[in-house]
Parts: structure tokens; C-alpha cells; sequence
């Protein structure tokens, strides 16, 4: 079995309950342990092999409310997330960033498909069908799972970049790998209270690789706009007169032309604003810098006047208060 260069093969299986755990190797005993352990940490998948009675397989990782980081070393096998198996979760929809580190393999979605060798990174989503094929006895790979809400594209543009090699030679991509390898490496990092926003920093510099590599493709005017359009609202967050109005007369577009574009990607746009004010919140209230800041001073800054109308928001986005979260995340 490879070992990691922190010395370890890396990451058993994570229970819901064991949220902001860190668990030990776990060198697994049978195929079938392995292939129930990729399920329970990840999304319900179909894992197979050509050797079942002669697998060998190793992991580590680190479960923090919102992202996963695993690193797993294993014979040849394959995954598969079939419509069926998407058909029965009823998990928060996902995106999963893997980074080869040995081995090779390949990944297919949406029609398209990308070699894995040694430093690729590739994006797949875990709401439509994906095969994962490693056809080495000793790949390594590590992968990031964060929930959809936390990327900066839409679903649409997202899909254009599944499957496809985010080169880890561009110095973008390289800054990326080096960081999932660090993670990866040092896992007992994400154990502190500061974890979940190093987790958040990681999802952070992958969105913008992401809108990186498809600003290099050649974008339509109305994405162009939209860029433009999350960029606005993304540097006033903070400011209570952001509008639709205000948003549609800083692009001398109509307010009803911008609901219209809004509609496309599947949210209007108060929705978006109050979804991307919650996170910066969340944000704040996990970070232990601010402790010593009252929840109602963190909210007020992001344009959330009123205490009990941003608890109640906040829960229903989250499923738990402001000062819950907050209580588990710097615990």
C-alpha cells in the first residue's frame, strides 16, 4: 500500500454524527468493508472490482459540517453513481474536486471524458451520473466534497467544466493541488475551531479556478453580464441599498430583463443576495477571530437589520441558530 507524505495510506468512514471529526487510518479488511465505507462517506455509489477477494485499500479523513477531505490508496476498482442511487439520496447536492497524486484511472460525465494521471484535478457533481475507473494497483487520490450552494457558478456553467483536467501546470491549478495536498497531509488542522474556515478558504480558491478556466472559453454577452451581475453584488454584500434596482441601473439593464436572467439560472435575485449574505455570516461566525463580536454585530454588517428575522433565516438556510452554529464551530 502507497503511503501518504505525511506518512499515513489516508480516511475511514464518517457517520452524520461525527461532524468536524478527524478519523485515524483504517486499513481496510475486505472489499466489501471498503465499498460500504465510499458510500457512507461520500453519496451512495456502485463500487466494483476484477479481484474482490485479493483488494487491499487504505483512508484517512476529516468531516467538517460542510466539506469532506479524504485521501484514499486502493487496487483497481471503479465507482459508479448511477440515476437510481441519485434517485434515493436525499443528501445536500455536491460538488467532488479529486486530485491524483499515483496511479491513473479516468472519470466520465456529461459526455465527456478525462485521463486522471499524477497531478490532474477534475470537478464532478454528485446530482448526475458520473464512473470513476482506476485501473492501477496502487492509485492515491485525494477529493474535496463541498455542497453546491458554496460554488459561485450556476449548475449550467459548472456543467461545462465537469470531466474536464483543470491542469494542475497552470500556476492556478498548481496553487490548488498544493493546497488539497496540505489538507490532505495535515488533517488534524481542520480539528481546531479555525478548520472549517480553512476548509472554506480551499472551496474559495477552487471557485476561482473554476471561473478561471471558463473565463478561457469563449463566453456568450449574457454570461458575460452574469459574471459582471455576481461580481456587483459579491462587493456590496454589506451595503443595505443593494436592490434590484440599484443592481439593474449600474448595468443600464431593466429590472425586468435582470429578474429574467435570474430566472434562468433557477433563483431571483433576493434570493441570491440574502443566500450570499448568509454564507459571508457564516462565514464570520465560525471564525475565532471574531469571537468576541456579538452575533447581531456580524449580522448587521451584512445588511440583516432585525436579530430574530436573521435567526429565523439563518435556521432555515442551516438548520440551526446563528449562535448553535457558532457554539459548534468554535468549540
Amino acid at each position: 500500500m502507497v503511503l501518504s507524505s505525511a506518512g499515513a495510506a489516508l480516511a475511514s468512514p464518517l457517520p452524520a454524527a461525527a461532524r468536524g471529526a478527524i478519523t485515524p487510518v483504517r486499513r481496510f479488511g475486505s472489499f466489501a468493508d471498503f465499498r460500504d465505507a465510499v458510500s457512507r462517506t461520500f453519496v451512495p455509489l456502485a463500487v466494483s472490482s476484477r479481484r474482490p477477494h485479493h483488494f487491499r485499500a487504505a483512508s484517512r479523513a476529516a468531516q467538517l459540517r460542510d466539506f469532506a477531505v479524504v485521501e484514499i490508496s486502493a487496487d483497481a476498482h471503479v465507482v459508479e453513481r448511477t440515476r437510481r442511487l441519485i434517485a434515493q439520496s436525499d443528501g445536500e447536492p455536491s460538488y467532488k474536486l479529486s486530485l491524483m497524486l499515483e496511479g491513473s484511472g479516468f472519470l466520465s460525465q456529461d459526455g465527456r471524458e478525462v485521463v486522471l494521471t499524477p497531478g490532474t484535478l477534475a470537478v464532478y457533481d454528485t446530482t448526475r451520473p458520473y464512473t470513476l475507473a482506476f485501473d492501477e494497483t496502487a492509485i492515491r487520490t485525494i477529493v474535496l466534497m463541498f455542497p453546491q450552494r458554496l460554488a459561485e457558478l450556476s449548475g449550467e456553467r459548472m456543467a461545462r467544466l465537469t470531466a474536464t483536467a483543470l491542469d494542475r501546470d497552470d500556476p492556478l491549478g498548481g496553487m490548488v493541488g498544493t493546497v488539497l495536498e496540505q489538507l490532505a497531509g495535515r488533517l488534524e488542522l481542520l480539528r481546531a475551531g479555525s478548520g472549517w474556515r480553512l476548509g472554506r478558504n480551499a472551496v474559495d480558491l477552487v471557485n476561482i479556478l473554476l471561473r478561471e478556466r471558463l473565463g478561457q472559453e469563449r463566453a456568450l454577452p449574457a454570461e458575460r453580464l452574469f459574471d459582471q451581475l455576481y461580481g456587483y453584488i459579491e462587493d456590496r454584500l454589506g451595503d443595505p441599498a443593494l436592490t434590484p434596482t440599484s443592481i439593474a441601473q449600474a448595468h443600464f439593464i431593466s429590472v425586468r430583463y435582470l429578474h429574467a436572467l435570474f430566472r434562468q439560472a433557477g433563483v431571483t435575485v433576493s434570493a441570491y443576495i440574502r443566500a450570499r449574505r448568509l454564507e459571508r455570516c457564516r462565514g464570520e461566525l465560525a471564525d475565532p477571530a471574531l469571537a468576541g463580536q456579538t452575533v447581531t454585530a456580524i449580522s448587521s454588517r451584512w445588511s440583516f437589520a432585525d436579530a430574530a428575522h436573521f435567526s429565523r433565516t439563518f435556521k432555515a438556510a442551516y438548520g440551526e441558530t446563528p449562535s448553535e452554529f457558532r457554539s459548534r464551530a468554535l468549540g
